[in-house]
C-alpha cells in the first residue's frame, strides 16, 4: 500500500513538473510569435507624414483655392487631407482628400531629383463663394439681377483625376505640379444664374511639401 502511495506520489509529481514545464514553454513560444508579428506589423506600418502648401484653379468657378495638407506616405503612395480656403475673402469652404501614386521614384529611370505620379482627388465644398472670374461673367451674362451674387454660398463635390511631377529642392522639400481632368455638381445653385450647376474641366494644382521624416 506504501509502495502504491509512493507511485501514485511520484507519477503526479512528475506529471505536475511535465505540465508546468509544457505551459512555461508554450508561454515562451506564445511570446515570441507575439513579439515576432508586432515587429513584422510594425515594420509594414512604417512611413513618413508630411506637410504640404498648394495652390489650385480648376473648374467649379470658386477661384483660386489655398490647401495646407497633411499627408501620410507609404511606399510609393501618399494620402493627403486639407482644408480648402478660397483666395475670395480667405473663405474656408470645404475639405479635400488626395491621393498620390508614385510611379517613377527619384533615382529611377535615370529620373534626377524628379518623381512621376498620378493621383486622384476628391473634394466636398460646403461654403463656396463664386471667383472673380465667375462673377464677372455673371454680371455681363445676367445684368438685370439685383441680387449680390457675390453673398451666395454654394454646396458641390468634385473628383479630378490626373498626372503630376516632383522636383526635389533640398533634403526633404519638393516642388509639386499636377494637371488633370474632372469636374463638380453643385446641389444649391439657384437656376436664375448665369452660372451651371455642374461641369467638367481641367486641375492645375502647385506646391510644396516637406516630409517630417526621412
Amino acid at each position: 500500500m506504501k509502495n502504491l502511495n509512493k507511485k501514485n506520489f511520484t507519477y503526479k509529481t512528475v506529471n505536475k513538473f511535465i505540465t508546468k514545464k509544457t505551459m512555461v514553454a508554450l508561454l515562451g513560444f506564445v511570446l515570441m510569435v507575439q513579439y515576432g508579428t508586432c515587429q513584422q506589423v510594425s515594420s509594414i506600418q512604417k512611413g513618413n507624414i508630411g506637410l504640404a502648401v498648394s495652390s489650385l484653379f480648376n473648374a467649379d468657378g470658386y477661384g483660386v483655392q489655398y490647401l495646407p495638407s497633411v499627408y501620410y506616405k507609404k511606399n510609393r503612395s501618399s494620402y493627403f487631407i486639407a482644408p480648402i480656403i478660397q483666395k475670395q475673402k480667405a473663405n474656408i469652404s470645404g475639405v479635400q482628400l488626395n491621393y498620390e501614386y508614385t510611379f517613377v521614384a527619384e533615382g529611377e529611370a535615370d529620373a534626377k531629383r524628379l518623381e512621376l505620379f498620378c493621383f486622384a482627388t476628391g473634394m466636398y465644398q460646403a461654403n463656396a463663394l463664386l471667383g472673380k472670374q465667375a462673377l464677372h461673367n455673371e454680371s455681363v451674362a445676367n445684368p438685370e439681377y439685383v441680387g449680390n451674387v457675390s453673398q451666395l454660398h454654394f454646396k458641390s463635390v468634385e473628383a479630378y483625376t490626373g498626372f503630376g511631377m516632383r522636383i526635389k529642392l533640398f533634403k526633404n522639400v519638393k516642388w509639386v505640379n499636377s494637371i488633370g481632368a474632372g469636374g463638380y455638381a453643385s446641389f444649391n445653385s439657384p437656376q436664375h444664374l448665369y452660372y451651371a450647376d455642374h461641369n467638367f474641366g481641367l486641375y492645375l494644382k502647385t506646391g510644396i511639401s516637406i516630409d517630417l521624416k526621412n
